[in-house]
């Protein structure tokens, strides 16, 4: 059940980028060069 768990996170984290606008492609290399500065939390304004 682990590799099930692990790809429901990824389409997870695909899903949210595409609602938000945000390329996929870009937030994993961000998440692999600095893990600290992303987030798919939106700012609320």
């Amino acid at each position: 059940m682990d590799g099930l768990h692990n790809t429901a996170a990824l389409l997870t984290v695909i899903q949210t980028c595409k609602a938000q606008g945000k390329s996929v492609i870009d937030f994993f290399r961000q998440a692999l060069i600095d893990p600290s500065s992303i987030s798919l939390i939106p700012i609320l304004t």
